[in-house]
C-alpha cells in the first residue's frame, strides 16, 4: 500500500460492493463512453471493467498520481476499452471532447468535490449521468429540496435530477476520512436551462442570490426585480427551486 498524500485528498475506497452499487448506477450500456475520477486503487476501475457489456464501451480512468498510474496500467494491460490517464481532472475535463453521449463516476476528494462539479456543469456537452461519491453532509445538500435548498443543490438541480443513493461509512476507505461518504446519482434533464455560454453568468446570479442565505430575498434582489420576477420578497433563498432560479434569471437577463 502507497502512503496517501494529504494534499491530494486521498482517501482510498476499497469495498466492492459499493463500487458495485456505484457502477451499477451509471446504467452501462454498448458503446457508453465513461470518464472515472481518480481511479486510486481500482476498485470502481475493476467494477467498470467487469460491468462493460461491450468492447464498445471506452472508460477513461483519470489519475492525478503517478504512482498509480503505472499500477493501473499493469492491472488493466489486457483490457483495451479501459484507458489510464495521468492528469489533474480539473485540467483535463475542459479539454475533454465525448464522441456522443457520456458519463461519470468517480470517488472525489472531499476538498475539491465542488470545482470539480463546477468543472462538469461547465463543460460544453454534460455528462448524461453521473454518479459520484462525495462528503455524506454534501451529497445530502446537493440532493436537498425546497424549502432546505442551497446554493449547490440549486446550481446542481438546474440540469440533473439528483437522487441520494446510499451513506457509506467512512470505514470503507484506506485510511479512513473523518467523515462518513455519500453517494449521489446525477441524471441529465431534458433540454438545458441555461446554455453552455452563459452558465458562468447563471452561477454568478445564483452566487448573489445565495450571498446571505439565512436572510430574506429582499436583501440581495431589490424592489424592482422582485416585482419583475414574481418572487415573494419575504422568502428566503433555500424556499426558492432551481426552476424558480433559473426563471429569475431569463427575465433579468432579458431585460
Amino acid at each position: 500500500m502507497y502512503t496517501p498524500h494529504k494534499e491530494l485528498g486521498q482517501n482510498f475506497l476499497t469495498d466492492r460492493e459499493v463500487a458495485r452499487t456505484m457502477v451499477a448506477g451509471l446504467e452501462l450500456s454498448p458503446g457508453d463512453e465513461v470518464v472515472e475520477i481518480g481511479a486510486g486503487l481500482g476498485a470502481v476501475t475493476e467494477e467498470l471493467a467487469e460491468q462493460a457489456v461491450s468492447d464498445e464501451t471506452v472508460v477513461h480512468a483519470v489519475e492525478i498520481d503517478i504512482r498509480f498510474v503505472e499500477t493501473l496500467k499493469t492491472m488493466f494491460l489486457q483490457n483495451m476499452n479501459i484507458n489510464i490517464v495521468e492528469a489533474n481532472i480539473l485540467d483535463w475535463l475542459p479539454t475533454f471532447i465525448p464522441k456522443n453521449d457520456f458519463k461519470v463516476i468517480g470517488s472525489l476528494p472531499y476538498y475539491i468535490t465542488s470545482p470539480i462539479i463546477h468543472k462538469i456543469l461547465e463543460m460544453e456537452r454534460l455528462p448524461r449521468i453521473c454518479v459520484l461519491m462525495i462528503q455524506k453532509e454534501v451529497a445530502e445538500k446537493i440532493a436537498a429540496q425546497v424549502p432546505d435548498a442551497s446554493y449547490m443543490s440549486s446550481v446542481v438541480q438546474t440540469f440533473y435530477d439528483v437522487e441520494y443513493v446510499a451513506k457509506v461509512p467512512k470505514g470503507k476507505f484506506v485510511p479512513s476520512p473523518k467523515v462518513d461518504g455519500g453517494i449521489i446519482k446525477m441524471v441529465r434533464k431534458t433540454g438545458q436551462a441555461v446554455v453552455h455560454e452563459e452558465i458562468k453568468k447563471y452561477e454568478g446570479f445564483l452566487h448573489r442570490g445565495y450571498a446571505s442565505p439565512r436572510k430574506k430575498v429582499n436583501k440581495v434582489l431589490d424592489k424592482d426585480e422582485l416585482a419583475r420576477t414574481g418572487i415573494d420578497g419575504n422568502l428566503r433563498p433555500q424556499n426558492l427551486s432551481a426552476d424558480d432560479w433559473v426563471r429569475a434569471y431569463r427575465i433579468l437577463r432579458a431585460d
